[in-house]
């Protein structure tokens, strides 16, 4: 074992700094790219199955769909390819290193394309799903902490886990994984360094591990167990310092949404490192065996039983140009989702989502640039504004139809120009720390929104001769934040004429009270409704349309865990802060550190 620690830390170690930043690399430009190709093809199979969303409730419907199934073979073919590349990479580092060859990352990149495009030309099809099961059994436990965060995906492993086969059938899927893997532990090395076919490279494979079996075994789960081991130090580490770093400078009342966020991005984190870290050790192990295994010559320790060369597939001038084209277009993928964000970090995240209703009302007057920034501090997932015309027809920020609660006068929004609603104080009925706030223009709401916090745009009756509906959504396509926006009216006619202006834009029905099959018309995506009408038939029926529900105005504990019971879609609440702590945390706690004591007791 410590010949193996040893050898497998000096292979490592000669090309170490260069084989990482391929890694990183690699993972970063193909791992955006994936992620913008994944969306793109959800998107397809979505609209050609005609949902809006993927939910629970239609998840198996939507799989079994031809346009699905034909979307998904493709990004299943995409990602065997990556894999591959990616072993390929691995590989090429490793076989050189037996020749103490010091390879570029261009040569690393050169040899990762030639090897998958060898395999590709000699039809070693079955090469590229040995590697999906290899990539499976590497990364399982990070897998799960993944797939745990996507709604359908963690609907269906909480289900699963209450049927009473289960245990036995997870049994025999590991037994069929490690069937699958066991035996080609080495076929890698077989197919692609010794060149030989996919038959022969499993007989090579398997001829290699006779009278080995069970210390190859060990060895690699010791690996995958020290992988595992190292990534849950490092995110105590760091949640632990992000708790201390929280109670010194975070406010008070903001320090457990706050810790909360901070510890799922950690995780986020931790997963990403270990997901290319796993590989690097996995692959090192198998190759140190793979030598002392293959190798004729006894005693021999500085010279590896197969050929290598270097490969000249990509000169290094072409490998800069194609690294500068790839990376740009990461780059564009990955602005554009931190901004902008996709279907599927907005469409099946596993939380529900928190609104702050008109912004976060409850720090500050509602409506406003103040709420909105503060909806923003506070970690709000989406803010809740509402827009109505003024009398020049400026689109303007307010809930009723007069400004008296808001501004102290008896007087119709619609009544006064843009210029004379500016003159107005909406911010001292609330505070005298407001006193001045103005009403606010949707432009400058979207403007500041954008890139920061999603919005949901309630516009308001103002009557069937109103362009209200088409002026918002023409804004929202100017924004660019088709993404960002769902549009909501108690008007199902303004939603209809906002799907003929732009169909791509989400749609909200508000209703008061729940009768009927309001649910399933083609112009409403959501159903916003009042969260006492919220039960389990009706986030069914809704689901299982590919539609989404919205409750308000959710303020109370008690009402808050009712709702977590039944994993509604969207709270909109008047305190997101208080409604994060209730809806995250996984019992009642009021400190950090009972918050830190709860988080590890569960992992």
């Amino acid at each position: 074992m410590k010949t193996l620690v040893r050898e497998t830390y000096q292979i490592i170690k000669l090309n170490g700094r260069n084989l990482l930043l391929f890694e990183a690399l690699y993972r970063l430009l193909t791992g955006i790219l994936y992620l913008r190709l994944v969306n793109a093809g959800l998107k397809f199979s979505l609209d050609r199955a005609g949902y809006t969303y993927l939910t629970a409730g239609n998840v198996w419907d939507f799989l079994l769909k031809p346009w699905t199934l034909a979307v998904f073979v493709l990004l299943a073919a995409a990602g065997l390819l990556l894999i591959m590349i990616e072993i390929g990479g691995l590989l090429t580092v490793y076989s050189g290193a037996a020749y103490s060859l010091r390879l570029s990352v261009f040569e690393i990149g050169a040899g990762a394309l030639q090897t998958a495009f060898t395999q590709l030309v000699r039809k070693n099809f079955g090469i590229f799903a040995v590697g999906l099961a290899h990539l499976l059994l590497m990364d399982s436990l990070f897998l799960y902490r993944i797939l745990a965060q996507i709604r359908p995906v963690n609907f269906l492993l909480q289900e699963a886990g209450q049927l009473p086969w289960m245990p036995a059938a997870l049994g025999a899927a590991v037994c069929v994984l490690l069937l699958a893997v066991v035996p080609t532990a080495f076929l890698f090395h077989s197919c692609l360094i010794e060149q030989k076919s996919f038959r022969d490279g499993r007989h090579r494979s398997m001829e290699l591990l006779k009278g080995r079996l069970g210390k190859t075994l060990f060895r690699m789960a010791a690996c995958l167990a020290a992988c595992a081991a190292a990534a849950a130090v490092v995110y105590g580490i760091c949640v632990f310092l992000a708790a201390a770093l929280t109670v010194v400078f975070v406010e008070r009342d903001l320090q457990l949404a706050f810790l909360m966020q901070t510890a799922d991005r950690i995780e986020a984190a931790v997963l990403i490192l270990a997901s290319i870290a796993v590989p690097v050790l996995y692959f090192a192990v198998l190759t140190v065996q793979y030598y002392q295994y293959s190798s004729r010559q006894a005693g021999a320790a500085k010279r590896w039983d197969f050929f290598y060369t270097r490969s000249r597939l990509v000169s290094g001038r072409n490998g800069l140009a194609l690294l500068c084209v790839a990376g740009a277009a990461a780059a564009f993928c990955l602005f554009d989702t931190a901004y902008n964000g996709n279907l599927i970090t907005k469409s099946v995240a596993a939380q529900t989502r928190i609104t702050a209703h008109r912004g976060s009302s409850a720090s500050a007057p509602e409506n406003t640039m103040a709420a909105l920034q503060a909806a923003v501090e506070e970690m709000a997932d989406r803010a809740e504004i509402d827009v109505q015309e003024s009398a020049d027809g400026a689109l303007v920020l307010c809930h009723d139809e007069t400004l008296r609660r808001v501004a102290g006068i008896s007087r119709k929004v619609s009544e006064l120009t843009l210029e004379q609603l500016r003159q107005l104080d909406v911010g001292s009925w609330f505070s005298q720390e407001f006193a001045g706030e103005g009403i606010p223009t949707l432009e400058e709401a979207m403007e500041f929104a954008k890139g920061r916090i999603d919005l949901n745009i309630e516009i308001k009756n103002m009557g069937d001769g109103s362009s209200l509906p088409e002026r918002v959504a023409k804004l929202v396509e100017e924004f660019e934040m088709g993404e960002q926006c769902v549009i909501t009216s108690t008007n199902l006619n303004y939603l209809r004429r906002i799907k003929e202006v732009s169909p791509q834009i989400r749609t909200g029905y508000i209703l008061s009270a729940a009768y009927g099959n309001y649910y399933s018309d083609e112009a409403v995506d959501a159903v916003s409704i009042r969260s006492s009408f919220v039960n389990r038939r009706l986030l069914d029926a809704v689901h299982q349309e590919g539609k989404t529900v919205y409750a308000w105005t959710v303020n109370s504990r008690v009402e808050l865990e009712r709702l977590r019971m039944l994993d509604v879609d969207d709270i909109i609440t008047d305190d997101p802060v208080y409604a994060r702590e209730i809806l995250y945390r996984e019992e009642v706690t009021e400190t950090v550190l009972e918050y830190l004591r709860l988080l590890f007791s569960r992992r």
